[in-house]
């Protein structure tokens, strides 16, 4: 079995230890919500801080971590504040509940991936052939070397005007999509 690290300060200590400090922290419900601080971000888990200095790792992120690829993840920002519960009653399997601060959001459903990121404001839609960044990018280029066929032969390329209008729907859509 696995045991998560856990300590307060330097101080090293088994699972059972946990519990025992946890019940006195919270008194015997273990089904009431404890406030604490994100210390670090880990994937599907995070590593939190109570407010007598106890950190706990490997609490979850999601309600199972199995490595499925189809899942619903909102992570915390370092530093903020969540609520988490123990999903046995036994202080064991801690979940996080509420998250005041966000990072990103990932839901994933077999190939389709949508990801909310608050670090650089940017949204990713994506699914197994493409990305919705992608049909933009590819949308910019059509339309910049964009000719029609006339009596006299192909048009020319568009004008000045409409090139600068294209390069700016391309910025723009660029500051949105990752």
């Amino acid at each position: 079995n696995h045991h998560p690290r856990n300590k307060i300060g330097d101080c090293k200590m088994s699972g059972t230890e946990v519990k025992k400090k946890l019940r006195e922290i919270i008194g015997q419900n273990p089904n009431l919500p404890i406030q604490a601080e994100v210390v670090s971000v880990e994937n599907e888990s995070c590593t939190i801080k109570l407010a007598s200095g106890l950190e706990l790792d490997e609490v979850r992120l999601k309600a199972t971590i199995n490595g499925n690829s189809n899942f619903f993840l909102i992570r915390p920002k370092v530093g903020s504040k969540v609520l988490i519960l123990s999903i046995t009653g036994k202080l064991d399997d801690l979940m996080v509940l509420r998250i005041d601060e966000i990072e990103n959001i990932e839901i994933q459903q077999n190939d389709l991936k949508i990801l909310l990121d608050t670090q650089d404001n940017k949204i990713e839609i994506r699914n197994g052939e493409t990305s919705l960044s992608a049909i933009f990018e590819n949308l910019t280029e059509v339309l910049k070397n964009f000719k029609v066929f006339t009596p006299a032969g192909p048009s020319g390329l568009p004008l000045p005007n409409v090139i600068t209008k294209i390069e700016n729907f391309e910025t723009e859509f660029k500051k949105l999509l990752k």
